[in-house]
């Protein structure tokens, strides 16, 4: 598996309030979006936006894992208003519903690993003003969940080759299991931390040879929207004119979509450029997806690269509730090779029916 979710953030526009299960699957309290402050300002066109506790209040995002996790690979942008005047959780490794390890804030603007909500310090502190007020920081991390001795915590500051926290021999496991099977980013306990943003939330796991690690460096999310018709036009638009409008809206709208009920029908739009200088670590193709009729539909999402078109994995059985699916393509289709930054660039998105 190893790719487990990302979230950007950037396709869902100024103060939307986020709700559960789309992507998130549970959203408690008040988690809004804005684009007024981002942690890196997009290139060209391309949209931007972070997520806050609106009112500075608790409030957290929590995504459900494929499957149980030993090991997960976690990063992600965050900044505060102000620091708190206890330790606060900004972070959270659950396993269902039962917070097995936290990654907290101090009032000195240190972080430290707790076991449980809050509960028991574990592994180093690290030091006074690695977190300041007001400004943006990258942190990424690995955690081995486990009980007694086994497991471990690495954190890393800013794409900084050292890690700040790198701690063996600890009890990550609060209920005992050797697992997590959720992650939430936000607030469970405020104690004066204000509003705090987030921004280039990634989660992996190490079941796999693609995405099983930290990636290097200070890694971001660059969301390209739809822009131009692809080369397939077969779904039948509604709400405005063009296929490639209505999959561009954000945030998503019921009322703005393209539908189809015909098996193996593509559909595909070209997006806004980045002007990518580099490489990418992988692509990842969204869609938002429900059916609105009695049959059965699983289709597929696809990326089409000069003349290729290449299916990702297919869809569960659509429900009558939209729910982003993310396609998730290691290789330029065109090349099988890694991509580059113009491959990546140049790419079409679409959906297959299925």
């Amino acid at each position: 598996m190893a790719y487990q979710f990302a979230d950007g953030f950037d396709n869902y526009g100024n103060a939307y309030t986020l709700t559960s299960g789309y992507p998130w699957d549970t959203v408690s309290g008040s988690m809004n979006t804005t684009t007024a402050d981002v942690r890196f300002a997009p290139p060209g066109s391309l949209p931007g936006g972070s997520a806050q506790n609106s009112s500075g209040g608790a409030a957290y995002l929590l995504k459900n894992l494929s499957s149980n996790q030993g090991t997960l690979v976690v990063g992600f942008g965050v900044k505060t208003t102000n620091l708190p005047s206890s330790p606060t959780d900004i972070m959270h490794f659950s396993d269902a519903g039962t917070t097995q390890l936290t990654l907290a804030m101090t009032s000195t603007g240190g972080l430290q690993f707790y076991r449980g909500n809050l509960a028991t310090a574990i592994g180093t502190l690290a030091p006074n003003n690695t977190i300041t007020a007001g400004a943006w920081y990258g942190l990424a991390m690995q955690v081995v969940i486990a009980g007694g001795t086994a497991g471990s915590v690495q954190l890393y500051v800013n794409g900084n080759a050292t890690p700040i926290i790198n701690n063996t021999g600890l009890n990550t496991s609060a209920d005992g299991n050797a697992f997590a099977n959720q992650v939430a980013i936000g607030l469970i306990n405020t104690n004066g931390q204000g509003i705090v943003k987030y921004d280039d939330f990634y989660c992996f796991d190490t079941t796999s040879g693609f995405l099983n690690s930290l990636l290097s460096g200070d890694a971001r999310i660059l969301t390209k929207m739809p822009a131009s018709a692809g080369n397939y036009t077969n779904w039948t638009p509604t709400g405005l004119t063009n296929n490639w409008q209505n999959a561009a809206v954000t945030p998503p709208s019921t009322a703005d979509y393209n539908a189809n009920n015909v098996s193996t029908t593509k559909d595909s739009y070209t997006t806004q450029s980045a002007s990518l200088a580099v490489a990418p670590y992988f692509v990842v193709a969204r869609a938002s997806l429900e059916r609105d009729d009695a049959g059965t539909h699983n289709p597929s999402i696809f990326l089409r690269s000069s003349s290729t078109d290449s299916a990702g994995v297919v869809t569960p059985t659509l429900t009558s509730s939209y729910i982003f699916y993310d396609a998730v393509f290691q290789n330029d289709p065109a090349t099988s090779s890694a991509w580059t930054g113009p491959g990546a660039d140049n790419a079409q998105v679409g959906v297959i029916e299925g």
